[in-house]
C-alpha cells in the first residue's frame, strides 16, 4: 500500500452508502483519480469542507496494487471557488471545463499543464470575467494540451492555408478551404469566419496568464461553441452532462 500527497481539484462527488462518498479528482502527478472517502459524510475532522466540486485541496489518499479504487486519508481546503455557486452561469462553465478535463485526460505527458490550466480557469471564472469567452478559450486550451487539439490552421485536404470562411470537419480534425468542399460531401460541416478562427488560434498561443483576456463576439462564440461541443462528443462517443446543461441556459452570458 502506498500512501501519497498531492494538490487536487474535485471534478465530481457522489453519496456511497451510509456514510461514505465517491470522490473523484485530479492532481498534476497522476491525473484523474477516483477514492473512497470512508465516513466522509460524518467525519468533520479529516475531510472539514473540502469536498465540495470545483475545490483546490490537499490530499492524503493511498493506493493498493492492482486496485482501481483509492482510498483518501484526510483532505485540506486550499481553495473553495465560492463565487462559482452564486450564479447559474460561472457554475455551469466549471462543470463543463471539470467533467471535459476529467475525460480527455487520459495517459498524458504534461499533466501538471493541464491541471494549471484548469485550475486558472476556475480561478478566472470565479473572478467575475466574461463566462462563455473563458469556457471557449480553456476548452481549446485543454483539449490542446490532451493532444486532442483539432487543426485550425491548414485545409486538411489541400494542406494550404486559407482566409476567409472555412468549414470544420469532424471526420478530418480540422478546416477544409472553399475549393475543397467538393472532396467532403456527406459529412455535417461548420462554417468557421476568420475572425472565430483567429480566435480560436490566440487559444492556443497565449501564454496561460493571459487566456482570460480574449473575447468572443456571438458569431465566434456561436460558431465555436458548436464545433467545440460536437467534436468533444465525436472523440469521447458521448455527449456531456454538462453541455446539456448549458444547451438550456438561455441567459448563458458571453
Amino acid at each position: 500500500m502506498s500512501q501519497k500527497k498531492s494538490r487536487a481539484l474535485i471534478l465530481k462527488t457522489q453519496d456511497f452508502g451510509e456514510a461514505d462518498r465517491l470522490i473523484v479528482f485530479l492532481t498534476p502527478e497522476e491525473g484523474r483519480i477516483t477514492a473512497l472517502a470512508k465516513h466522509a459524510r460524518k467525519s468533520k475532522r479529516r475531510f472539514m469542507n473540502c469536498l465540495e466540486p470545483f475545490s483546490l485541496v490537499q490530499f492524503v489518499y493511498t493506493e493498493k496494487p492492482n486496485q482501481d479504487l483509492a482510498y483518501l486519508e484526510s483532505g485540506e481546503l486550499l481553495e473553495s471557488f465560492p463565487e462559482l455557486r452564486r450564479d447559474l452561469s460561472p457554475l455551469a462553465a466549471a462543470a463543463c471545463l471539470t467533467e471535459t478535463a476529467g475525460e480527455i485526460v487520459g495517459a498524458i505527458d504534461n499533466l501538471e499543464e493541464l491541471f494549471g490550466a484548469l485550475q486558472s480557469s476556475l480561478a478566472q471564472l470565479a473572478a467575475g470575467l466574461p463566462t462563455r469567452s473563458l469556457l471557449l478559450s480553456y476548452l481549446i486550451r485543454l483539449l490542446s494540451l490532451a493532444g486532442f487539439g483539432p487543426r485550425w490552421q491548414f485545409c486538411q485536404v489541400c494542406r494550404q492555408q486559407t482566409d476567409g470562411v472555412v468549414w470544420f470537419s469532424l471526420n478530418k480534425g480540422g478546416i477544409i478551404c472553399q475549393p475543397c468542399l467538393g472532396q467532403s460531401q456527406g459529412e455535417r460541416l461548420y462554417p468557421l469566419h476568420l475572425g472565430s478562427r483567429k480566435l480560436i488560434l490566440a487559444a492556443h498561443r497565449l501564454p496561460l496568464e493571459n487566456l482570460a483576456r480574449l473575447r468572443f463576439p456571438d458569431l465566434a462564440q456561436r460558431e465555436t461553441l458548436a464545433i467545440l461541443q460536437d467534436f468533444i462528443r465525436f472523440i469521447l462517443g458521448k455527449e456531456l452532462k454538462s453541455f446539456n446543461f448549458i444547451n438550456k441556459m438561455p441567459f448563458f452570458r458571453g
